[in-house]
């Protein structure tokens, strides 16, 4: 064999060598653990709440007077504070209250539903349809004024005469916060 066969099939012996090597990579590596630790969460609470002993009249000529003996359409009112309980460094919370209520009649006589609304106040002023409570206002006095408005009669839902001479109990209602999922939260 001539030397340049020899240099040629030597080349190829080392080439082979070299590339068998392309396929395994030696590199080092390590880990290490994070403590993950602890972190607290607020809280969101409203308690039972102190309500007025009686319905009033919300508007017209008996404004403000005790319910007597109502009307189809007479807006009957009360209001009702709640302490509000608000820890959470990003907490939004709004008040809500149920549309309507059902009202049973005695003696015995067919339930209706009359519409609710509400407006809420802290002790800073109203509380607007786009304010929000936040952990600045825990242990604030919420106010909700709570506004029935009983329905007049028709052949569809009930009848008129239905709800004449009657006692009405009105359904238990529900003043709730609850957490706002709005633009403002961090976490959508």
């Amino acid at each position: 064999m001539n030397k340049s066969t020899k240099g040629a099939i030597g080349a190829a012996a080392a080439a082979v060598l070299l590339l068998g090597g392309a396929g395994t990579l030696a590199f080092w590596s390590d880990s290490a653990t994070v403590n993950g630790g602890s972190v607290n969460a607020g809280f969101l609470t409203l308690d039972d709440g102190v309500c007025d002993a009686d319905w009033v009249y919300a508007d017209g000529g008996n404004a403000g007077a005790p319910v007597v003996n109502f009307v189809p359409g007479d807006a009957i009112t009360k209001d009702c504070e709640f302490v509000i309980g608000a820890e959470g460094d990003n907490l939004e919370a709004s008040p809500t209250i149920p549309d309507t209520i059902v009202i049973t009649p005695a003696p015995a006589a067919p339930s209706f539903t009359a519409t609710v609304d509400a407006t809420y106040a802290l002790p800073g002023g109203p509380l607007a349809a786009d304010d929000t409570i936040t952990e600045e206002n825990d242990g604030d006095t919420l106010t909700a004024s709570i506004v029935v408005t009983i329905p007049f009669g028709n052949a569809t839902t009930i009848n008129a005469n239905d709800t004449q001479n009657i006692t009405a109990s009105l359904a238990n209602l529900t003043v709730a916060l609850t957490q706002d999922l709005g633009a403002d939260n961090p976490n959508p």
